[in-house]
């Protein structure tokens, strides 16, 4: 596998759970260093991040934490359950 077709796949990964916190979600994807994963970034005022790992496991982190703290929490391992990605109904 490609770097770039990891990215991608990765990148996927993100942009669905971001599909599943918001509708129709403005993102960007920043690859990050010694292959780490991507960072999947909500780009609109309180959209958030979402960390991937390169086995798709994810960190999401609101729009308060910025990119630097957040990527220090996902590379000591810290993860959100696939179960907390629940779109809010109200």
């Amino acid at each position: 596998m490609t770097a770039d077709s990891t990215i991608d796949r990765l990148t996927a990964v993100g942009t669905r759970y971001m599909r599943q916190l918001t509708q129709d979600p403005e993102v960007r994807s920043i690859p990050l260093e010694d292959d780490a994963g991507v960072c999947v970034v909500h780009t609109v005022r309180g959209g958030g991040k979402i960390y991937v790992a390169p086995d798709e496991s994810v960190l999401f982190v609101g729009s308060s934490m910025d990119f630097g703290a957040g990527l220090t929490e996902f590379l000591a391992g810290t993860r959100t359950p696939r179960e907390r990605f629940v779109r809010p109904t109200s």
